[in-house]
Parts: structure tokens; sequence; C-alpha cells
């Protein structure tokens, strides 16, 4: 019967504790920069530090930051103005620490860097607080592009599951 074949081809996807996982389009930028975010580590509530939010491929010698939101339920990447980047994660959202890429002006050397389990230990993060353990995070890097048609680009962007 259709169903039962239907059925046989289901496959169900369940997040653990620790995953992490890239999606969306990040834009590029005017010197031809596509930003890449990622994480290494184990996002833990109970770890004062060891997951750590990195964008390479960043515009070097701007400003930038990570910012997050705990749900993207019913939402969908939108267009980030008119530049080619992405809105991927959905509002409400908050902005972490602002920071330098460092490397080279003109160039696609600079990376933005930060510890989040240090900022939510820290006290640095306040959207989704307290975290214990199991709650989902979208994160996305922001930096400055001032030639573009927005001034600025935005990465791809991260999902990760806490683990308690």
């Amino acid at each position: 019967n259709i169903l039962d074949d239907v059925t046989s081809q289901l496959v169900v996807t369940v997040a653990t504790c620790g995953s992490i996982s890239a999606y969306c389009t990040a834009g590029t930028t005017t010197n031809g920069c596509n930003a890449a975010i990622s994480g290494a580590g184990t996002p833990d509530a109970n770890a004062g530090s060891g997951f750590v939010l990195s964008a390479t491929n960043v515009e070097g010698q701007k400003q930038g930051l990570f910012f997050y939101g705990i749900s993207n339920a019913g939402f969908s990447p939108v267009p980030w103005g008119t530049s080619t980047s992405f809105l991927c994660v959905k509002a409400p959202t908050q902005r972490m620490s602002v920071l330098n890429s460092g490397g080279t002006l003109g160039q696609c050397d600079g990376v933005l860097s930060a510890d989040w389990n240090a900022c939510v230990t820290s006290g640095q993060i306040g959207l989704g607080a307290p975290f214990a353990g199991g709650e989902q995070v979208f994160a996305q890097a922001w930096f400055r592009d001032p030639p573009s048609t927005k001034t600025t680009h935005l990465s791809d962007a991260l999902e990760f599951l806490f683990c308690p």
C-alpha cells in the first residue's frame, strides 16, 4: 500500500546534546569575501568556557559581532537589504560584544571569534538565560563593509543545542 511505502522512507532526525550545524547563505562582500561561521567545542550550560564561535573569511580590519536568537520556528531567511546576504536568525535577537576582525585591509583574512560558554557564564548573554541544557540557539555573524549597499554583510548561520 502507498502509505506503507511513504512511511518506510520517513527519516526522523533528532538533534543531540552538543550538535552543531551550519545553514543559510553568506553574502559576498565588495572584496569578494564570503564569511563562514563555525563552532568548536561543546555548547554546555554548565561549562565556563569551551565552545568558540568563529567567523572566517571576514573582511580584514573590520568591526563585527555575533548575534543570536532562541527560536527559528516558522522563519525563512530574508534578504539583507539589497546586499547578497540573508538574515537567517529570527527576532528577537541579542548582540554579543563588538570584535575586530584583524587581518589585512581589503583582504578576506579577518576572523571574528568569541567563547559562547564564557559569555553565558559571565552574564553577557541574557536572551534565553538562564540556560540549563536542551535549548536550541541560532547564531550569525555581522560585520562592516562600508562600500556595500547596506554598509554591512552577514555570514551564514549556525544552529546548536546546549548540553545540560
